[in-house]
């Protein structure tokens, strides 16, 4: 494939890296030689190097690791991009955590993260830190040029951020495109990658065709950005491309390698099935318009028979910012409650949306992970990729 020795002939993408192997990039002049695996790691064959993977990975956590997660490191220690399809509880982020661990810590490798959400990245941030890696979130942070400078000296083993500023922040652009920080740079992981679809069609202006979008009305918060990543995810030294989802239809798959530039041969695909014993999916006739919510009505028993506290913890996502004050008002109704359908520290239930103000979704996001109420309304993705246990 011209501009890329990523160029595969297999049958099975799946099985792509027990198949080939690639040639080493070509090193322009005047430019920081690229971090590379130790050649000790790279010329192991297939199965001594997912026993390397595997042992390392028992370095570092306590659970062992699954057989897509070893593949897919694998896949991209051999220079390949890769694309996973697994269910949310899989342990897919934990793939870019194994493959940067092949790093000596001491070089300061970067794994580079986009995703759609700032809440999101926070939350991975908080993950990371609890297992001993140093990273950030420049979701909404204003990106300084002493901020810059850390994240390119690697002082941030994992750095998140949004398409937006990605794209459209002029001090990253140039920090993106530095020697320094390309030097580090050995991984740049898509999460939630089926966003790229979604904001592929904004972006074209399809999306107006879609019945779903007149429904949501927070639809707007997905920006198109995402339809234009391709050139600059393509403008490195060959650092392998991880994308994470938990689903995604072939018509998206196709949607999204043609935004990304690359064919099929060019994308190993790893998919796995998490099976969750302790997961029940029910489906409860209605009885009444969706729009009344009175339904719900049904579903909760007053206050005097389980009290708040003992509430499962429960995400309803509804499609107006309207529709949640309905849900609310129904909810507090069905518990024998007379409160305020607009109390921000109700015990029982809370709102989620564009509307709401930054600090007022840290607080709710923070207290509804603390059990302090059960019931969480959003008309967005709130949850999207959120580590909730």
């Amino acid at each position: 494939m011209e501009g890329s020795s990523l160029g595969l002939s297999v049958r099975d993408p799946s099985d792509a890296h027990v198949e080939t192997t690639t040639l080493p990039p070509a090193k322009a002049k005047g430019k920081k030689r690229n971090l590379e695996l130790n050649q000790d790691i790279t010329k192991l064959d297939n199965e001594h190097l997912k026993n390397y993977v595997a042992n390392m990975s028992k370095e570092h956590y306590e659970e062992a690791p699954k057989k897509l997660q070893i593949d897919t490191v694998c896949n991209l220690a051999r220079g390949y991009h890769s694309f996973v399809l697994a269910g949310t509880g899989y342990g897919k982020s934990r793939i870019g955590e194994l493959y940067f661990h092949m790093y000596a810590p001491q070089r300061k490798p970067v794994v580079l993260v986009l995703n759609p959400l700032d809440s999101l990245g926070e939350d991975q941030v908080r993950e990371k830190t609890k297992a001993n890696i140093k990273a950030i979130s420049l979701g909404k942070m204003v990106l300084t040029e002493e901020l810059a400078e850390e994240i390119k000296r690697g002082d941030y083993a994992f750095v998140y951020l949004s398409p937006e500023v990605f794209l459209n922040n002029s001090l990253f652009t140039d920090l993106y495109f530095s020697n320094e920080f390309q030097s580090r740079l050995v991984l740049i992981v898509i999460d939630e990658a089926h966003m790229i679809y979604v904001w592929g069609l904004v972006e074209s202006g399809k999306a107006k065709f879609l019945s779903v979008r007149d429904r949501l009305q927070d639809y707007g918060i997905f920006r198109p950005s995402y339809g234009k990543l391709g050139d600059r995810l393509m403008a490195t030294n060959n650092v392998p491309l991880l994308l994470l989802s938990a689903t995604c239809r072939p018509v998206a798959v196709d949607a999204i390698l043609a935004s990304l530039m690359l064919k099929r041969v060019d994308m190993p695909f790893f998919h796995g099935e998490l099976v969750r014993t302790e997961i029940r999916i029910l489906r409860i006739t209605m009885q009444n318009p969706l729009k009344s919510c009175e339904d719900l009505f049904r579903m909760f028993s007053k206050e005097s028979k389980i009290k708040d506290k003992d509430l499962l913890p429960t995400l309803i996502y509804s499609g107006t910012r309207k529709a949640t004050l309905s849900v609310i008002n129904v909810l507090n109704k069905a518990q024998g409650k007379k409160k305020d359908d607009y109390d921000s520290k109700s015990p029982l239930v809370r709102r989620y949306h564009a509307c709401t103000g930054d600090e007022d979704k840290l607080d709710c996001v923070k207290d509804f992970d603390s059990d302090k109420f059960p019931i969480f309304l959003s008309t967005m993705a709130l949850g999207l990729g959120q580590n909730w246990k």
